[in-house]
């Protein structure tokens, strides 16, 4: 009875341990900083100088979509512009709208 009260513990910790660590993923922050890093990136492949980003705030839609307000400056003046993100692990694309 001992060993089947151990074997129980061991198997609930594990399970618990298990939905934790699926649990842990990118924070909404996390995934803001990766999104401005990407997108500095393409434009710099692009050659598109003189635009720069002063703001990300992104808002979880559904389980892997993101939406959000992307504030930046280009040429002297700041435009806001809406972002959709899409996440898939660790893997994500965004698109600027209107843009």
């Amino acid at each position: 009875m001992k060993k089947k009260c151990c074997f129980v513990f061991a198997s609930t910790l594990l399970v618990l341990f298990i939905m934790n660590a699926a649990g842990c993923g990118l924070s909404t922050e996390d995934i803001e900083e990766q999104v401005i890093a990407d997108i500095e990136s393409n434009w710099a492949e692009q050659g598109l100088e003189g635009v720069t980003i002063d703001d990300l705030t992104l808002v979880k839609k559904s389980k892997n979509e993101y939406r959000g307000i992307l504030e930046i400056s280009a040429y002297g003046e700041s435009e806001t512009v809406t972002i959709n993100v899409m996440m898939d692990g660790d893997s994500f694309m965004w698109e600027i709208e209107d843009w």
